[in-house]
């Protein structure tokens, strides 16, 4: 899975293997994606955390039932209702752990919480019910749709 880094932090060091650590992201599949000034970063995140929970195979219960609730509290977040971050932060420190049998839930989780990092100012804003993205719930990374309801 993908870390989120601001732009600040991204643009110094080299696109290497060694490059992103530094930053505390990875090259992974190669892949980088920006979200265009004005696209909210939790809004990204919480289309993100929907589609990689539905992606689990549904077999161990943290992915059955941990990343459908962190989903569900990321989706609370970026809409500004009332998500609760002491769960979202426990959630994502139990799964963490190495939990899962596979490592679908560890790189999920570690990208949850870098959003948490990364968008940290919008964090607050949302809580209260706002956003300051141009285009809070319009798609810009390309996510595909929820297929699983």
């Amino acid at each position: 899975m993908g870390h989120w880094v601001s732009y600040a932090r991204a643009a110094a060091p080299p696109f290497s293997d060694s490059g992103p650590r530094d930053v505390g992201a990875g090259v992974g599949a190669g892949l980088i994606a920006a979200l265009p000034a004005g696209a909210c970063g939790l809004a990204q995140t919480a289309r993100i955390a929907r589609y990689l929970a539905d992606e689990s195979a549904g077999q161990r219960g943290p992915c059955v039932f941990g990343l459908d609730a962190i989903a569900g509290q990321m989706e609370r977040l970026a809409v500004g209702r009332g998500a609760d971050l002491a769960a979202l932060d426990r959630w994502i420190g139990q799964l963490r752990s190495g939990r899962g049998a596979c490592k679908h839930p560890d790189g999920t989780v570690a990208m949850f919480a870098s959003a948490l990092r990364a968008f940290e100012s919008e964090v607050t804003q949302h809580l209260r019910g706002w956003c300051t993205g141009a285009t809070p719930q319009q798609g810009v990374l390309p996510v595909p749709p929820r297929i699983r309801q």
